[in-house]
């Protein structure tokens, strides 16, 4: 069984005799079965022992403790139920403290909160996250913390999922007491906590006592109202308000009941499932299996261009502590970008989100350049100009000119063959593809690109700068568009609107699938005249038959010039555009097209089902290690909703044999690899798909393995 809990006696500063109970379970004390076992019965030897006269709840390995183990969760739980383990330790007629030392999150909070007082060090953290996963706290934590903060600032602290520090946490009236000092002292300040505390009437103090009081009666539907819009589409956030809405009305143990209730209902729905999914997907894509080679040092980092994605791009490097040279061969290219740095941290400084000593930190780091020479001393240097091969090639043969032999040499490209880019070096084992998403600064997904004769150390250097950069980061395969903007390509976005729907019908059926914003308000974000340009200047374009040749041929640019698909005010609030509509409804008249109407799911399925095929595709021909590489390329880089785990998740929701059978009835011819999991009847997760996709990787990549 994993995990115990280490029990000695402590005395305080009067001679109190005080038990010490240590969860250990390292890394951060997750609350596995033997934990809480270890939580029970040490609990029990502490009240049955009449030396002992409180009763001091502490964490080791540097952590208090980050909550649930949710591997147990599909495993299946073993051992004590934590809510009967916190109801005994509230209930204990000896004071107990908790000592609290880092993370203190999510069930190891509720733990907290079964506590009649919490002493916590300057360091450390309280939160309820579990929203984030798409569940509740389900060991009285809805209940308790509203009755010892109010039902208004527990729905903000629950729903929002971010944890509070501990000056934050004392404010709020979580902490009873911060202290400075290491562990040791956070312990013993505790057991005096403790010791003072003997004799005290302890009824007032146990969180199950009384109600929960809202400001208002309207209170809390306003709350509901609010994460109805900040939080849409899931199902956890309106969950936690019935919750915490029961704690201000019933007593705790009915409240309780509310809580198992919509606890269980959350813990078997297609959100938490995709929600945890994602909570290992992100962090089992930057590993690399087979890749032992160590990282190059990153003290130094050189960025070409100084453009909005140059710019983002050296704000994520100097915020991360490296030196950065912003290179522009054009002063007035360089000034402006510097000027739009600047212009960015002043922001920052006004909505209190950077200090001014901060941002006057991070400026210091970055050093303009008009001259390559100053690239010198760099230890990876990222090309990010606009896509011109011919321009990065010529780029690229002088980084070989004058950077230090191991620096690596990466192009921030999203589409072009990093193969061929390579080839303008006597280097191709330093040039790998770093493909930030606009803008760099905020988004956080970073595709690293390997191409045939990338070395694993600049794989593995890679790696470690979107690391350092806090990026989601995966190593993906050399093809066009790499994965997010591949397999998201492929969306059936133009299919739609030349077959007879409006933008703001499919943007609907879009946005209630839980995108961010639907694909034409997302063109017009990004810009029409891009795509409409490349096009118009190739000879390509034909505006009498395609919608986006129109719009660009009548300049309908979106939001830079107020209108695209529809029409923008001053503050870049849109409406819908009888003129954009009537441009569209003429190509139909062109292409003998008749006005559609379909439903919200025959929309997402044209839009999405196309992007599920494609994924298999990449999966097929070694261009993703798993498909939840795939999926975390879409939801960071694309925000498709994290609550559908991304387009192979759902597609495992939708079950594979239901997807092939609408992909083939859409007229698109099936992937192999997803015909071959129906054939097999393979889940995304079984040891055979693993084995063939290993087997795809390992054949495109000799010198991996996965």
């Amino acid at each position: 069984m994993k995990g115990a809990v280490q029990y000695e006696k402590r005395k305080a500063g009067n001679g109190t005799c005080v038990a010490l109970l240590t969860m250990d379970s390292a890394p951060v004390n997750a609350l596995s079965a033997g934990v809480r076992t270890g939580l029970e019965e040490r609990f029990k030897e502490a009240l049955s022992d009449a030396e002992v006269k409180a009763i001091v709840v502490t964490g080791a390995h540097g952590a208090f403790c980050a909550g649930a183990d949710i591997s147990e969760f599909a495993s299946g739980m073993a051992g004590p139920p934590l809510p009967v383990v916190i109801a005994g330790m509230e209930a204990s007629d000896k004071p107990v403290v908790a000592a609290i030392d880092g993370v203190s999150l999510g069930g190891g909070c509720e733990v907290a909160l079964g506590c009649h007082w919490r002493v916590a060090s300057s360091r450390s953290q309280a939160g309820l996250p579990e929203v984030n996963l798409g569940l509740l706290p389900g060991a009285g934590g809805t209940q308790r913390m509203p009755r010892l903060i109010g039902a208004e600032a527990s729905v903000d602290f629950m729903c929002r999922g971010a944890p509070l520090s501990a000056q934050q946490a004392a404010k709020a009236g979580i902490f009873d007491s911060v202290v400075e000092g290491d562990n040791a002292e956070v312990v013993q300040a505790a057991v005096d906590f403790a010791a003072d505390k003997v004799g005290a009437d302890l009824a007032p103090r146990r969180l199950c006592n009384g109600t929960a009081k809202a400001a208002s009666p309207d209170a809390l539907a306003a709350k509901r109202k609010e994460y109805q819009k900040s939080r849409q589409g899931e199902s956890a956030p309106q969950a936690i308000i019935t919750c915490i809405e029961a704690s201000t009305d019933r007593d705790f143990q009915e409240g309780m009941k509310v809580e198992g209730k919509e606890f269980g209902k959350l813990l078997m729905g297609d959100q938490s499932k995709a929600l945890q999914y994602m909570f290992f997907a992100e962090r089992t894509c930057a590993k690399i299996p087979g890749l032992d080679a160590k990282p190059g040092p990153l003290n130094v980092a050189g960025v070409i261009g100084a453009g909005l994605m140059g710019g983002g791009i050296a704000m994520c490097c100097a915020e991360a502590g490296m030196k950065v040279v912003l290179l522009d061969v054009d002063q007035k290219n360089l000034d402006r970008g510097m000027a739009v740095i600047k212009k960015n941290y002043a922001r920052s400084v006004d909505r209190k989100s950077k200090t001014q000593a901060q941002v006057d930190k991070i400026l210091a780091n970055i050093m303009p350049a008009t001259t390559y020479d100053k690239l010198a001393e760099c230890d990876i240097v990222v090309e990010a100009v606009f896509e011109n091969m011919g321009l990065k090639k010529k780029i690229f043969a002088e980084l070989d000119r004058v950077c230090k032999p191991g620096c690596i040499l990466a192009s921030n490209t999203s589409r072009l063959d990093i193969n061929v880019i390579a080839d303008a070096t006597k280097r191709p084992q330093d040039v790998v593809g770093c493909h930030f998403f606009s803008p760099a600064n905020v988004m956080r997904l970073l595709e690293n690109v390997r191409g045939p004769r990338t070395a694993p150390s600049t794989i593995a250097t890679a790696m470690a700068f979107g690391t350092k950069l806090k990026k989601v980061t995966c190593l993906v395969g050399n093809c066009n568009g790499f994965i997010a903007n591949r397999v998201m390509g492929v969306s059936g976005a133009g299919v739609l609107i030349q077959g007879g729907l409006l933008p703001h019908q499919i943007d609907e059926a879009a946005q209630g699938y839980g995108m961010k914003m639907g694909p034409f308000r997302m063109n017009d974000l990004v810009g029409l005249d891009l795509f409409g340009r490349e096009r118009a200047n190739s000879g390509e374009a034909n505006p009498d038959k395609f919608v986006f040749d129109a719009m660009y041929k009548k300049e309908r640019f979106g939001q830079k010039n107020g209108k695209g698909f529809y029409k923008y005010d001053d503050k870049l609030r849109y409406s819908r555009d009888p003129d954009a509509e009537a441009i569209i409804q003429q190509v139909w008249k062109n292409t003998d097209v008749k006005p559609k109407d379909k439903s919200a799911d025959e929309i997402v399925d044209t839009l999405y089902l196309p992007v599920v095929n494609e994924g298999f595709k990449c999966l097929e021909e070694g261009m993703a290690i798993r498909p939840s590489d795939i999926d975390v390329c879409c939801v960071f880089g694309y925000n498709w909703p994290r609550y559908r785990g991304g387009p192979m998740q759902w597609a495992s929701a939708v079950g594979l044999p239901t997807v092939l059978e609408k992909i083939q009835a859409m007229g698109l011819k099936p992937s192999a690899l997803l015909k071959e999991c129906v054939d097999n009847k393979w889940r995304l997760n079984s040891k055979e798909f693993t084995a063939r996709i290993s087997a795809a990787w390992s054949s495109q990549w000799p010198n991996s393995k996965l």
